[in-house]
């Protein structure tokens, strides 16, 4: 049977924590303590070595080749040979991140700016969704009248 899940709490994985002082922050998992525990790091930027509760990261499929307890200049080196910083940037969770750091960090006016923005979009949108409803609707209304000109309309009980 093929197993449905591609992600794994493994050594050399890198997640995304989700919860605590490095929230929002990537880190390598480092050591497996058990099932709820990891050992974790990220000399990259800036989260301390520290033990983690599985339920506080998220997994990303990004994998680092490293050995089991690993120190720190061993994971920098690692990290650095793997290109992981920039694979790290491109990571949809990343982006997620900073799509919502920018946000909180509008102002009133640039709020409503983008709401304008957003108004405008979604009047196009639906305005082009009612042309192709109403197109829709049209096409089937004339092929309704045919049938029932040619006497092919089925009866309903």
């Amino acid at each position: 049977m093929i197993s449905k899940f591609s992600l794994f709490v493994e050594i050399g994985r890198v997640v995304v924590i989700n919860y605590g002082e490095y929230i929002n922050k990537t880190a390598v998992i480092i050591d497996v303590l058990d099932q709820n525990r990891a050992l974790v790091a990220g000399p990259h930027n800036g989260v301390e070595r520290h033990i983690i509760n599985l339920k506080w990261i998220n997994l990303t499929p990004l994998k680092v080749n490293i050995q089991r307890g690993a120190r720190i200049n061993t994971l920098l080196a690692a990290i650095k040979a793997g290109d992981l910083e920039n694979k790290i940037v491109a990571l949809t969770a990343v982006k997620k991140i900073n799509a919502r750091a920018a946000k909180s960090n509008q102002t009133d006016f640039e709020r409503f700016k983008a709401n304008l923005i957003r108004r405008k979009l979604n009047k196009k949108v639906s305005g082009e969704v009612k042309k192709l409803v109403n197109i829709a609707n049209r096409a089937a209304h004339k092929k309704a009248v045919a049938q029932k000109a040619a006497g092919h309309v089925k009866k309903t009980l």
